[in-house]
């Protein structure tokens, strides 16, 4: 398992995304069609990791659902960190002993995920929520100390098909 003080050096490292960001259909299931993602490896130090890469995904606003974007680094194919806006949903940190929000659940709204040495899975809400995805994906980035060519490229624009 990845140690606290690994993530730390990795975390602090400059990365580069390799390429802009373009949204492509996230698919998750044939019911759950409406997600879009940025899936790009990252570039540390001069070289491409495979087990490093930036997720991103995004919903749109669906019925009574509020929009949704998770950002997401990866390193050695674990979640080290994590920035979720979920208006909606709530979170209960099951690991994090020691840590200030420990067997709590946090939300509804944004919170971001930070690596412990039990793994993946305790965050903390960040307050206040952020006015826009951009400034959301560029706290994001700031946190991680990545850059990316172009910026933040805005979701499409959604017309969900009525099924007539």
């Amino acid at each position: 398992m990845l140690s606290c003080s690994e993530v730390t050096h990795f975390m602090n490292l400059p990365k580069r995304a390799v390429s802009a960001m373009e949204w492509r259909p996230g698919i998750t299931s044939r019911n759950d069609a409406q997600w879009w993602k940025w899936d790009c490896a990252i570039e540390v130090e001069g070289s491409v990791p495979e087990s490093a890469r930036i997720v991103v995904q995004w919903r749109p606003a669906v019925g009574a659902a509020a929009e949704k974007i998770y950002c997401a680094l990866l390193y050695r194919t674990k979640r080290i960190y994590a920035v979720d806006f979920d208006p909606d949903g709530r979170h209960t940190n099951k690991i994090g002993t020691g840590r200030k929000y420990f067997r709590v659940t946090i939300g509804p709204g944004t919170h971001e995920h930070f690596w412990t040495e039990q793994g993946d899975g305790y965050a903390e809400p960040i307050q206040p929520d952020f006015g826009s995805l951009a400034l959301l994906f560029e706290y994001f980035c700031t946190g991680v100390n990545l850059s990316v060519d172009g910026g933040f490229l805005a979701p499409p624009s959604v017309q969900l098909d009525l099924g007539i």
